[in-house]
């Protein structure tokens, strides 16, 4: 399964990375800016840069984009042309209508939601699959996946929330462990440098733990002592809850379309 990549910012860059790391295979990548593709390019040799849309969709079973999403349609319409019905074309952009997407092309439309933590071959990566998918496609898919991350099929409509625990969510992880190890520095006078090590290796610890098999709630027993500082201090962290709720809600609207989509006409039979 050779795959090509549009678009090397930051996730597509990754992506070929990750491709590159865990396969023999050519990873080919495209972007507007060739100096981007040459920098992912330089990271790797089995990455090889296209000059063209129509170059990479002529050497890649499974092509990727990675544009933002202002520039996935277009993108997707002027590659649509050059794909054919045994390709995939699958997308990073969360807010994509797969349906709307399989009118540009006899490829199969797929979303799939990846996380930073694939650049250690860790985490998750959602797939959101259209309608009628055959079995064949999604399982080598999923196979492929497999060698980055662990693969979660979810539905188009829980995209959103899924992309907040494992996409976003080492971004806000890390805030709270960030803010967490200032504020305890400013109350003990112990530097930064030291207080954010002693969360690190806490965290590294904690993730070993849930590796082999405990679960956050054995956690809390295993530590938490009736009447003990424990308790007392996830007195303080009460209102956790409401806050995460809340940060749902927020990047539910943020990911709401901000402008109307002009109907596509009626994809050419090919």
């Amino acid at each position: 399964m050779t795959i090509g990549i549009i678009g090397t910012g930051h996730m597509g860059g990754m992506l070929a990375r990750a491709f590159a790391k865990t396969s023999d295979e050519t990873v080919y990548v495209y972007n507007r800016s060739r100096a981007k593709a040459e920098a992912v390019a330089a990271s790797c040799p089995q990455i090889v840069i296209c000059d063209t849309l129509q170059q990479i969709a002529a050497l890649s079973d499974v092509i990727v984009v990675c544009t933002k999403a202002v520039d996935g349609e277009r993108v997707a319409e002027q590659l649509g042309r050059y794909l054919t019905a045994e390709q995939l074309l699958l997308t990073t952009i969360s807010t994509v209508d797969l349906a709307r997407w399989q009118r540009l092309t006899t490829a199969t439309p797929i979303k799939i939601v990846p996380s930073l933590t694939q650049s250690v071959q860790k985490g998750v990566v959602l797939i959101t699959y259209p309608d009628n998918v055959e079995r064949a496609v999604s399982q080598a898919v999923e196979r492929r996946l497999a060698r980055i991350g662990q693969p979660y099929v979810v539905r188009d409509t829980d995209v959103r929330v899924c992309s907040d625990l494992t996409s976003c969510g080492p971004a806000f992880l890390a805030y709270l462990c960030q803010t967490w190890a200032m504020a305890a520095s400013r109350v003990s006078g112990i530097p930064y440098a030291e207080t954010q090590s002693l969360v690190t290796n806490t965290l590294i610890g904690l993730a070993a733990m849930l590796e082999q098999g405990m679960d956050f709630g054995r956690v809390l027993e295993q530590i938490c002592v009736p009447g003990g500082v424990t308790e007392a201090g996830l007195e303080a962290l009460a209102g956790a809850e409401e806050m995460f709720v809340k940060l749902h809600e927020v990047t539910a609207r943020h990911a709401q379309p901000s402008r109307s989509i002009t109907p596509l006409p009626a994809r050419d039979a090919r």
